[in-house]
């Protein structure tokens, strides 16, 4: 192909002192991307190899426009002049965008990241990606050389078949012909300069063939088209942006710079952002960091998450006129005038605000605790007002640090006086390029020029935030209602829980206490070893007796005596080891299941151990009397027991009946001062209200008397309505009592403690789903290095088949690797079915291609057990509509089982076999089945009978079924084990 010579004009270094860093160069670009009609801007940038890639998804550029436009400053200037360059094309399937990169320093950003470019692009034109793309090599540091004329300087450039991007032969060859062109001028050029460069070049090593298969979209290939740039090496002042920050909880320099290039929060705009930008950071062989991005910056659902939202627009007069929802309420409509405006219009034009601000306190707010703790943490990053004009940012507003509305100034003087902070908002300004023409901005992004159009701009919004906060957050604001009544729920709330929690957590406490002790004396065989002494003690104290000068009748009695005492004594035994499990307490799963450990255990004990002793007890009596000829009345022993026992109860029912008076005495009590004192301040209030109005009316001018007949009647209000809620309270709280008597009610402490029981199931269903969510970054992350590792060997087998045909003797040793390696390859390519990533869209299943899919993949196992998988005719022919990632890892699982419960089974056949049944799919086996014991209990998580196993796979095997209204149960089976896939019945 032949080269490029850059004339003259082409290329202005000069200009690349405008790119004040890396975020400033990275911006650029984005702008670029955005210019070209790209939807998403992507860099990737890997560490271990300093290559940073940055992808577009654009109108991509044709050979003519490189060398006219990206090759050439200034282009758009030149756009209808005596250079005759025609206007850039557009896409017309999109709106129309302003043109970012008038300045044409985009391409001189690239030589701020690194010394050398692989550009690659590819153009669309009228919706259709061209059959060609264009490569071209480019090292910066020639530019630079003194004494050097730019025509001098050649620009390797290839047109290529759009089917395949450039491999790294091509790239050399291109590398190559920079380097001849160098060698030329090398007596020209400064020794040590022409060594940097020529060393660079060798160190060049880039194919965006491989680095394709390894990055998802934006591709070049297939229908893909826009820009793709291959730095290398990147500057390594990359990495300390990305890294240096002043504190751990604020953002670093590149994420003020960069984030939230585009609106992704919020939802006022009737459209998507123009472009998504992101950039993903390779720091070692884990997953990718993602630094810029829809996740890192604030997310719509963030945004709607936080308390309060304000949203509007100041008109060309700058007057507000807009909505407020404080705490999720219904938005109120809400106007706001700006005084210095004198009713005309202003120089900075009208503009859109719409923002969300949580509250300071988690008490306070809405946001759940865990959530509101991480949104915090990321507004101490990312909070503040960010501004957009045409939809992109303007640097540096969005950084909290730059305070150019003095709210943070404000916030020192009166923190809930003036109550916004940038680190808890999350909002924008959106600007545009025509109505807001004069908001123009300095050079170096420092903001808009502090001409009158941005005077009139800041004190619009200065006046807004002050008189906002006055409005709705304040305890006298004229709109605070909503907020107070809010924020006072909230925090009563709160205080609610709190008290719970400090009840719950000491009843725990005690709870766990009593059964570490039970458990303590089992162990230790307390219960036993105290019954055999107290059957000890009375075989000595009958010996006593029988051996005693008393005639029969005191004998008859004293046995009885020592018979009822020895029953005390066992039964005081029994009762010390009986635990009140608390009321209205809930209980997490690990002390769920001691309760019911001491529950089983203690009815173990009742059984075998006390109604033993107590038998044993009458039996050495009985035993003692009939041997010694002692004459024992039987109707006064039996009589004896029952009143023995009776009392008991009574005495247990009499301290209750005492415990219960004296609980219902002190709530009368209390009840009746409560309804006492409440009159009495209302009372009093009353009184002082009526001086106090006297007064006034007395002294006052009477302009001011009905502010001030507002002010107490309101203070009166509130009180009267505090007194009057704690009656009312009370009076709920007696007729819930009088519906659980009348049997009409519920026990409280019941329905509490089923809620807390609740409420702790899913906390441990969080913690486990928390596992199952690190194995599943863990899985993505071997899958994504794999992936890699299989393209790199794939490239380097491709690169030693042309030695092996020209040598003989590796020919045997490339067969066996290449042979091992597709069937490896191969194998792994099966996953991506199950991959939820790449399968997102439900599509066409049928029973074949499963069938297919599963003997492929168990093909090892299924041959060393000796396992066949079998499928019907009508299984291969039934088709259902559904996500491949949900459907095929629920086979992989059950099969999985199958083959390991068959596996070391003694029968001749093992067969697993899939079959249909009407539109449910069943999958059989002939293994060893499952037992009563665990049928109901296979399904839930971490239960398992696999040594080593977690039991994950049925768990989340029916919990994805769910998702998609089809359900996983087992069925009855005579033989074996059958589980029935079928679709969920209507709710």
């Amino acid at each position: 192909m032949a080269n490029f010579k850059v004339r003259a004009r082409t290329l202005d270094m000069l200009g690349r002192q405008q790119i004040a860093g890396i975020p400033t160069a990275l911006s650029e670009l984005f702008k670029n991307a955005h210019d070209a009609y790209a939807t998403r801007a992507e860099v990737d940038y890997f560490r271990d190899e300093k290559l940073l890639v940055l992808r577009d998804d654009g109108l991509g550029m044709t050979r003519d426009d490189f060398e006219q436009r990206w090759l050439t400053l200034g282009t758009d200037s030149k756009v209808n002049s005596a250079a005759g360059l025609a206007p850039p094309p557009v896409d017309k399937g999109q709106r129309s965008r302003p043109i970012l990169g008038e300045k044409g320093i985009g391409r001189l950003a690239i030589a701020a990241i690194g010394p050398q470019v692989l550009i690659v692009t590819r153009a669309r034109r009228d919706g259709n990606p061209l059959p060609t793309l264009t490569a071209a090599y480019i090292h910066w540091g020639m530019f630079e050389l003194p004494g050097i004329d730019l025509n001098e300087i050649s620009i390797p450039i290839r047109e290529l078949d759009a089917g395949a991007l450039p491999d790294d032969l091509t790239v050399r060859e291109m590398v190559d012909e920079a380097r001849g062109a160098l060698d030329l001028i090398s007596s020209r050029v400064d020794a040590s300069q022409l060594e940097r460069i020529l060393n660079e070049m060798v160190a060049f090593s880039v194919s965006p063939r491989t680095t394709e298969t390894y990055l998802n979209d934006p591709k070049l290939t297939g229908d893909g088209s826009g820009t793709h740039f291959y730095i290398l090496p990147a500057d390594s002042l990359i990495e300390s942006d990305i890294d240096a920050r002043d504190h751990e909880a604020k953002a670093t320099r590149f994420e003020k710079h960069l984030i939230g290039f585009t609106n992704t929060m919020t939802t006022s705009t009737d459209r998507a952002p123009p472009i998504v930008t992101r950039f993903r950071d390779y720091v070692d062989e884990s997953a990718p960091i993602e630094r810029l991005g829809e996740t890192a910056f604030f997310t719509k659902e963030e945004f709607n998450e936080v308390d309060h939202h304000i949203s509007g627009r100041f008109d060309e007069f700058g007057q507000f006129r807009g909505e407020v929802a404080v705490y999720h309420t219904n938005p109120e409509s809400y106007v706001l005038n700006w005084a210095e405006g004198d009713n005309r219009p202003t120089r900075c034009g009208p503009f859109a605000i719409e923002f969300g601000v949580m509250q300071g306190n988690s008490r306070d707010s809405l946001v759940p605790p865990d959530e509101y703790v991480r949104l915090t943490r990321k507004l101490q990053k990312h909070g503040g007002l960010y501004l957009y004009k045409d939809g992109i940012r303007v640097q540096p507003y969005g950084d909290s640090d730059y305070d150019f509305l003095d709210i943070e100034k404000r916030r020192t003087l009166g923190a809930s006086y003036y109550y916004y902070s940038y680190r808890r908002m999350m909002g924008v300004i959106e600007l545009d390029g025509i109505r807001n023409i004069e908001l123009s901005e300095k050079a170096g992004r420092e903001g808009f020029r502090e001409n009158l159009a941005y005077r009139q701009f800041r004190s619009i919004l200065i006046n807004f935030f002050v008189q906002t906060a006055a409005d709705f957050f304040r305890e006298d604001g004229r709109y605070a209602d909503a907020w107070e009544g809010g924020r006072a729920d909230l925090q009563k709330n709160a205080e609610i829980r709190a008290r719970k929690a400090k009840q719950a957590s000491s009843k725990k406490r005690l709870l766990q206490t009593e059964l570490s002790q039970f458990f303590e004396s089992l162990e230790n065989r307390t219960p036993e070893i105290a019954v055999k002494q107290e059957l000890n003690g009375l075989n000595e104290r009958i010996a006593e007796i029988v051996a005693s000068r008393r005639d029969g009748p005191s004998k008859a009695l004293a046995l009885m005596r020592v018979e009822k005492e020895s029953k005390d004594v066992i039964y005081e035994l029994q009762s010390g080891l009986v635990i009140q499990k608390p009321r209205g307490v809930g209980l997490n799963r690990a002390l769920t299941n001691e309760w019911l450990a001491y529950q089983a255990e203690r009815e173990r004990l009742e059984n075998s151990l006390f109604r033993t002793a107590s038998a044993s007890v009458s039996e050495i009596v009985t035993r003692a009397a009939d041997e010694n000829n002692i004459r024992v009345d039987q109707a006064n022993r039996f009589m004896g027991n029952i009143r023995s026992s009776a009392d008991r109860s009574r005495e247990q029912i009499k301290a209750s009946r005492s415990k219960g008076d004296r609980a219902l005495n002190s709530f009368f009590e209390k009840a009746k001062a409560v309804n006492s004192d409440a009159m009495k301040v209302v009372n009093v209030a009353f009184d002082r209200l009526l001086v106090d109005a006297q007064s006034f009316v007395a002294s006052a001018d009477p302009e001011h008397l009905d502010a001030e007949r507002d002010r107490i009647v309101g203070e009166f209000s509130a009180l009267f309505t505090r007194e009057n809620d704690r009656i009312v309270g009370l009076q709920n709280q007696v007729l819930l009592l009088q519906r659980f008597i009348d049997g009409e009610g519920f026990d409280a402490d019941e329905l509490t403690e089923s809620l807390e029981e609740e409420l702790e199931e899913l906390r441990d269903r969080r913690s486990s789903e928390l596992e199952l969510a690190q194995i599943g970054l863990a899985i993505s992350t071997v899958n994504h290095e794999f992936d890699k590792a299989v393209h790199t060997l794939r490239d380097g087998l491709r690169r030693l088949e042309g030695w092996a045909k020209a040598n003989p003797e590796l020919a045997s040793i490339y067969s066996s690797m290449s042979t091992s390696f597709e069937h490896l390859s191969g194998y792994l390519s099966l996953f991506t079915q199950m991959d939820i990533r790449f399968n997102r869209e439900a599509t066409r299943i049928t029973g074949r291609d499963i069938a297919d899919f599963l003997r492929n993949l168990f093909e090892v196992p299924l041959e060393e057990g000796s396992i066949e998988l079998a499928s019907s005719a009508r299984f291969d022919a039934f088709a259902w509509d559904g996500f491949t990632s949900t459907f095929y890892p629920v086979f992989v699982n059950l099969v999985d089982n199958a083959i390991y419960w068959l596996r070391d089974r003694k029968i001749s056949e093992k067969r697993i076999f899939i079959d249909v049944e009407g539109e449910d799919i069943l999958i059989q086996d002939n293994g060893p089945g499952i037992s009563a014991r665990d049928r109901d209990n296979i399904f839930s998580l971490n239960f398992t009978r696999k040594p080593g196993g977690r039991g994950m796979g049925l768990y989340i095997s029916r919990q994805a079924l769910g998702k998609v209204n089809y359900r996983l149960q087992l069925d009855p089976s005579d033989v074996g084990t059958t589980f029935r896939i079928a679709k969920a019945e209507p709710v």
